[in-house]
């Protein structure tokens, strides 16, 4: 129908610069089709990813977005990629400027070389668009100055924000940043899906995050992965931020530096609130073979797991099987699983193969790599798979010691057991 939603924009074909007005007149065509045949509500989402502008290409298209209506998402992550310094900055500025009064609810900005300079120039879009739900800021070059400018510029809109999705992965915010983003948080109670990861988070910064994210009472998607948080931050995580979290689905702490005591204890909340998640993060945790109970009772109460990361952890053989054992007899519909480097050996293959069988449907990734797992039980393991028609689904083994012998003697005739193995159905 003329005038309402129909189609996304998106600029398809190879990465390249556009470096002149016409060559940015001839991309953008359907957009200023769509105004001259007013039926500027046509796109809902905006994407212009993958072609890096120059300001004059900029300029073609700062003069068509004001023009258009009912646009929800723009997209401009990776718009500026090779570009100067200060024609970047320019670049965003004109952009900026033009999709103030848009009246955006998800911006994306991914894959720029922002830094601070860049937060600055996107200043009027951030200001401007005072419905914004959903800030992707991922791979932009941020350090600690980002943080303060984002909280200013989104909070000038009022408090508490609308913001429910806060990406902000793999950039250089350290605690400094980290803590000048905290105003932001702490005045987010909407926020469901955030992601703070690989940002080289310390305790200080770690503490304040975990301060803040007290008052996000709606959490779907939490994702802290890849930091040093401390202690004292993991006491805050376990005791108030994960507990009453009712929505919680996703949840990814793996390295985030909390301590095995933490990370268990926030397992053990999820276990008593009955939590039923989709995706479990607590790699590189230094969760011990003392820690299985707590793992095994989560998973067993649980129904809806596909993605399950402990790599990094000392499970040791006990550990694995346990935990292997146990999701074999739940309900679950695992895909992944990631025990890489949990010092397995081959007395563990037993319920590795029971998981195996028992997960055939629904399994597309299992992990044992950088383990002690003998040449005869990876054998075993990878001639069960090819016999179900999943030996695609084994990692590599590359860095597995398949020299380590103990637990073999537990293998022999263990390929005649296998069919009187117990699965759950």
């Amino acid at each position: 129908e003329k005038g309402t939603h129909v189609v996304m924009f998106a600029l398809e074909g190879k990465r390249e610069k556009i470096e002149d007005a016409k060559t940015a007149s001839a991309l953008l065509a359907p957009l200023a089709e769509s105004i001259q045949a007013d039926e500027k509500k046509k796109f809902k989402t905006l994407r212009f990813g993958g072609k890096s502008f120059n300001l004059e290409a900029a300029k073609v298209l700062a003069g068509l977005l004001p023009e258009l209506e009912g646009v929800s998402t723009l997209d401009l992550s990776d718009i500026i990629a090779g570009q100067e310094t200060e024609e970047a900055r320019k670049v965003l500025k004109e952009l900026s400027v033009a999709a103030q009064n848009m009246d955006l609810t998800e911006l994306h900005l991914n894959a720029n070389a922002l830094g601070s300079n860049g937060i600055q120039a996107c200043e009027e879009i951030l200001k401007g668009n005072k419905n914004l739900k959903g800030l992707f800021f991922n791979d932009c070059g941020l350090e600690s100055k980002a943080g303060e400018l984002i909280s200013k510029f989104v909070l000038s809109n009022g408090k508490p924000s609308k913001i429910e999705k806060f990406h902000i992965f793999n950039n250089c915010l350290t605690s400094a940043g980290a803590i000048t983003l905290c105003p932001l948080i702490s005045n987010s109670p909407e926020l469901k899906n955030i992601r703070i990861s690989t940002t080289r988070v310390s305790s200080e910064g770690g503490l304040a995050i975990a301060k803040a994210l007290c008052s996000c009472r709606k959490l779907v998607d939490v994702d802290l992965s890849d930091n040093s948080f401390g202690e004292e931050a993991g006491e805050i995580l376990k005791d108030k931020v994960f507990t009453g979290q009712e929505k919680l689905e996703r949840l990814n702490l793996s390295g985030v530096g909390i301590g095995e005591k933490h990370c268990l204890g926030i397992i053990d909340n999820l276990t008593k609130q009955k939590i039923d998640l989709e995706i479990f993060g607590f790699g590189d945790s230094d969760i011990s073979v003392d820690g299985t109970d707590t793992l095994k009772t989560f998973f067993s109460q649980c129904t809806k797991l596909k993605s399950i990361n402990l790599e990094g952890n000392d499970l040791e053989s006990e550990g694995a099987s346990a935990i292997l054992k146990a999701l074999a007899e739940s309900k679950n519909p695992v895909e992944d699983v990631n025990l890489l480097n949990n010092s397995i050996k081959s007395t563990a293959v037993p319920s590795i193969i029971q998981f195996i069988k028992a997960k055939k449907e629904t399994l597309k990734l299992l992990n044992l790599n950088a383990n002690f797992i003998s040449a005869k039980g990876v054998e075993l393991i990878t001639s069960t798979l090819k016999g179900l028609g999943k030996e695609d689904c084994l990692d590599t083994m590359s860095d597995n010691d398949d020299e380590e012998e103990d637990g073999d003697e537990a293998l022999d005739g263990l390929t005649e057991e296998l069919a009187k193995l117990s699965v759950a159905k």
